[in-house]
């Protein structure tokens, strides 16, 4: 009897350990058929191995990218090169012109994308400057005397007063705000003469007689009222 249940209840063990399908999501390398249970360490393992030998692939791209990106750039940014633009002056110290070339050289372009990249800047600039011929038909027939005028008198002023006049005075509105200024300044009995709105009429003889002085052609002995005088008068001669 006794033997009898023992068959038995080892007949409904058997019976009661159930084959479990291995799940789609995980490979038959990584399922375990004994335990019925995946391979926890061996899939750990392996997606460490996965991890660093992808890292090692992309830092080896990065590092083929950079090389390729780099194959044009000058070997110093000393050695990129302004393009020739008409009416265009350069100036090594021309703190746009450092930064551009900072920039082309870390971002690794060639001196033709260099100078593209100016271009485009000057003609954007020059899109937005005033025409000088229109400013100067505005302020009419005296327009080169007004100018002379009022380029001698800000010479009298301080170097950083003049690049502020010169940025003021680019265009005719511009130039009369500074006219204006140099009326007030000459009835304060300042850097202008009074009489300055109201000049002496000179024949060509006189003017002449007065180029031949040393206050006229002697940069040592310069008088900028004199030059002014002397341009005015033979404007409106």
């Amino acid at each position: 009897m006794e033997e009898a249940l023992q068959v038995s209840g080892t007949e409904q063990t058997a019976e009661s350990v159930e084959t479990i399908d291995r799940p789609d999501n995980i490979p038959d390398k990584f399922w375990d058929s004994e335990t019925n249970s995946a391979k926890v360490d061996s899939m750990a393992e392996a997606y460490t191995a996965l991890e660093k030998k992808m890292f090692t692939k992309n830092e080896v791209l990065r590092a083929e990218l950079a090389d390729e990106r780099l194959a044009s750039r000058p070997e110093d940014l000393s050695k990129y090169t302004t393009p020739e633009l008409e009416g265009v002056e350069w100036s090594d110290t021309d703190p746009l012109l450092s930064f551009w070339r900072e920039q082309s050289f870390t971002m690794g372009l060639d001196n033709e994308q260099f100078q593209s990249g100016v271009s485009a800047y000057i003609d954007a600039v020059q899109k937005n400057a005033p025409n000088i011929e229109a400013e100067m038909a505005k302020l009419g027939d005296d327009a080169q005397t007004r100018v002379n005028a009022v380029k001698s008198w800000s010479e009298k002023l301080s170097t950083q007063t003049q690049e502020q006049l010169a940025k003021v005075a680019n265009s005719a509105e511009g130039l009369m705000a500074v006219e204006e200024l140099m009326g007030m300044v000459g009835k304060s009995g300042g850097l202008v003469d009074s009489q300055a709105s109201a000049p002496v009429k000179r024949t060509i003889e006189e003017l002449q007689q007065l180029m031949n002085s040393p206050k006229y052609w002697d940069p040592a002995h310069r008088d900028p009222k004199l030059i002014e005088e002397i341009t005015q008068g033979f404007a409106r001669l």
